[in-house]
C-alpha cells in the first residue's frame, strides 16, 4: 500500500508515546480511520495544530506494519471563530465524538464526511448553536441509521396523544401508554419535544429556533447511550450545560 493523499477531519486524539498523538479521522475516501501523527505534541511540530480536533485537512498517509502515519498535512479549515465560544466548541467536540463512536471503520460515504462538515460549519454561524447542535445529531441518527421512531408508537403505530409521552432506547423510540410498561428504561418527555425531532430531521438546514431545545437535548443522551456501549465524556459534558442553562 502506497502513500495517500485524504480529505481529513480529526475526530479524536489520543497521546501516545512521549510526543506522538493517535488521531480517529473521518475521511472522504475511506471512512473513518485510525493514523499516528508522530512528534505531533512536540512545540515545533508542523503537525501540531492539525492534530487538533475539529481540524479540516489534507493528510498524507503512509501505511506502517501496524497503523498508518501522517506524514504531512495542510490544513483547509480549523473552525477558529468556533474555538472563541465556549458553548459551540463543546457542542462540536461533542459531535465529532458521536461521530467516532458510531460510525464503522472504513466504510467510506462521501455524504458522511460533507454532513459533519456542513454540520460544524452551522455550529459555527448558527446565531442559536442549541439548535444547530440538536439538528446536527438528528442528521447522524438518521444518516448512520440509527434514528428512533418519535411520531409513532414503535410496538402498536399509535400517534402521540398525552402530554408526557414515554420514551425508550431499548424499543427504538416512542411508546404508547398501554406498551410502555414492558421497558424498564422508559422515560417520559414533552410531547412537544417528540413533534419537534420528528420535524427537524426532515430540514435541509437546522430552524432558526426550536422550542424546548434543552429538554429535546436532554432526551436524546439515553439514546446517545444505548448506541454506545462507553462513555461519552463530550457529549455528556455537554448536556450538563444544557442543564445548567436551563
Amino acid at each position: 500500500m502506497s502513500e495517500s493523499s485524504l480529505r481529513a477531519i480529526v475526530l479524536r486524539r489520543t497521546d501516545s508515546g512521549e510526543s506522538d498523538r493517535r488521531l480517529t479521522l473521518l475521511t472522504f475516501e475511506l471512512g473513518k480511520i485510525d493514523a499516528i501523527a508522530k512528534g505531533a505534541r512536540k512545540g515545533n511540530s508542523r503537525l501540531g495544530a492539525v492534530s487538533e480536533p475539529l481540524s479540516v485537512a489534507v493528510m498524507s498517509l503512509a501505511p506502517g506494519r501496524h497503523a498508518r502515519f501522517v506524514t504531512q498535512a495542510q490544513q483547509s479549515r480549523s473552525f477558529r471563530k468556533m474555538r472563541t465560544s465556549f458553548d459551540r466548541l463543546s457542542f462540536a467536540l461533542a459531535l465529532t465524538e458521536l461521530y467516532a463512536a458510531v460510525l464503522p471503520y472504513e466504510e467510506p460515504v462521501p455524504e458522511v464526511f460533507e454532513l459533519l462538515e456542513r454540520s460544524l460549519q452551522e455550529l459555527e454561524a448558527h446565531e442559536q448553536p442549541l439548535v444547530a447542535f440538536i439538528w446536527c445529531q438528528c442528521k447522524l441518527l438518521e444518516v448512520s441509521g440509527f434514528w428512533p421512531s418519535f411520531d409513532t408508537c414503535v410496538t402498536d403505530g399509535s400517534s402521540v396523544v398525552v402530554a408526557e409521552p414515554w420514551l425508550s432506547p431499548e424499543a427504538g423510540g416512542f411508546l404508547s401508554e398501554e406498551s410502555a410498561n414492558e421497558y424498564t428504561d422508559r422515560f417520559r418527555t414533552r410531547a412537544e419535544v417528540l413533534y419537534g425531532l420528528a420535524r427537524i430531521v426532515d430540514l435541509d438546514v437546522p430552524p432558526a429556533n426550536l422550542k424546548f431545545a434543552v429538554p429535546t437535548t436532554l432526551a436524546l443522551l439515553p439514546f446517545w447511550k444505548h448506541f454506545v456501549d462507553y462513555r461519552l465524556p463530550s457529549y455528556e459534558y455537554a448536556c450538563q450545560i444544557c442543564r445548567d442553562s436551563s
